[in-house]
């Protein structure tokens, strides 16, 4: 009966997995990667970033890896911020387990001891473990929000840079070099 519900339930979340955009290195439709029409002024860095997207195996990354949104959005100072502040949180885990293990199981089941000078040391605890816990959560919620609106504004950026400069290199060109038109310029550079 155990044996049958441990493959009942392993089923039902394989097909979950193929639900979501988790994949877990299939490969099936960039190998005819259609190149689109990009401004030559374009540069490497930019054109990552165009193609760049957040999917939910991102979330499972940066959960794993401190800064890893904003590493991949290409904002390095923001993830090694996200990096020592995780770390900070791990060191103050690490610390208050360190301690005692009694004072763990007491700080887990929330029974403050009896004696005084015990229960200073318990405070304190109990603050680096909800800091630390805080300072965790924190840094994996903000690396994946902000670096999500950090990508969509750069790719806006971009967008709105090389497409204001597609429209205008459409003129109409003349075969008669003593032809003349009547045109306005308008350059527009970040």
């Amino acid at each position: 009966m155990k044996n049958s519900l441990f493959l009942f339930f392993v089923l039902i979340f394989s097909f979950s997995l193929s639900a979501q955009d988790i994949d877990i290195y299939s490969k099936k439709k960039n190998s005819n990667y259609e190149l689109p029409n990009l401004n030559p002024q374009t540069s490497f860095e930019e054109f990552q970033l165009l193609n760049r997207t957040l999917r939910m195996q991102d979330m499972a990354f940066a959960a794993i890896v401190p800064g890893y949104v904003h590493f991949k959005v290409k904002d390095p100072g923001m993830g090694y911020t996200m990096l020592g502040l995780r770390s900070a949180g791990y060191a103050g885990l690490i610390y208050v387990i360190s301690q005692d293990a009694f004072a763990l199981r007491d700080l887990i089941n929330n029974s403050p001891p009896q004696n005084s000078e015990n229960l200073s040391s318990y405070n304190t605890q109990q603050n680096i473990t909800y800091i630390s816990l805080g300072l965790i959560i924190g840094t994996y919620l903000f690396d994946y929000i902000h670096g999500k609106h950090r990508l969509e504004k750069k790719q806006e950026m971009i967008r709105y840079k090389y497409g204001l400069k597609l429209n205008m290199s459409y003129l109409p060109m003349s075969n008669n070099p003593n032809s003349a038109f009547p045109t306005i310029g308008l350059r527009y550079s970040f």
